[in-house]
Formats: C-alpha cells, sequence, structure tokens
C-alpha cells in the first residue's frame, strides 16, 4: 500500500485580548469533516506552539500520483480556508 500525506494547522484562537489560547472545536470538526469527504484520514495530531498540527494521510490507488508532488527545497504554498467574520484565527492547509 502506497499513500499521500496532507498537514493541517489549527491555529489557537484567544478568548478575548489577555484571554486564554484555545482550539475552536466546531472550526477542527469542520475542517475534518471536509477533509475526510475528500478521502483523507487523520493520523495523528501534535500540538505546536501557533496551535495542534493534524496529519492526515489518504491510500493512493496504483497508478495514482499524490495530489501535489513537492521537489527537496521548494517553498510550499499554503491554502487558507475561510476565516469567521469575528477574527479568531484560521486553519492552514500545508
Amino acid at each position: 500500500m502506497q499513500w499521500q500525506y496532507k498537514t493541517l494547522l489549527i491555529e489557537f484562537q484567544k478568548d478575548g485580548l489577555l484571554g486564554d489560547k484555545y482550539i475552536d472545536e466546531e472550526k477542527t470538526e469542520a475542517a475534518l469533516n471536509a477533509e475526510g469527504r475528500l478521502g483523507w484520514e487523520l493520523a495523528s495530531t501534535t500540538l505546536v506552539p501557533e496551535g495542534m498540527m493534524l496529519f492526515c494521510k489518504k491510500e493512493l490507488v496504483p497508478g495514482q500520483e499524490p495530489e501535489s508532488v513537492v521537489e527537496k527545497d521548494t517553498e510550499v504554498e499554503q491554502e487558507e480556508l475561510p476565516n469567521d467574520s469575528n477574527g479568531l484565527g484560521s486553519i492552514k492547509i500545508f
């Protein structure tokens, strides 16, 4: 079996100006459900200084190329999912 992988950064949100940082469960669930509909499965998570990094995987069909082939030392563009109008952070797909 061959796999392709994707990482999602769920950024911390703040409750008010000096409030505690937290992960928005609804935004996280929406992002995971959107990726799941595209065939991605959550494989692992880890906390990073900016928030929570999610690692997803999807099986490659024999002969299929990964959706995004990245050469070594190539900068990868980030795609941002729409952000709420309340300015509470964003979810970045690498």
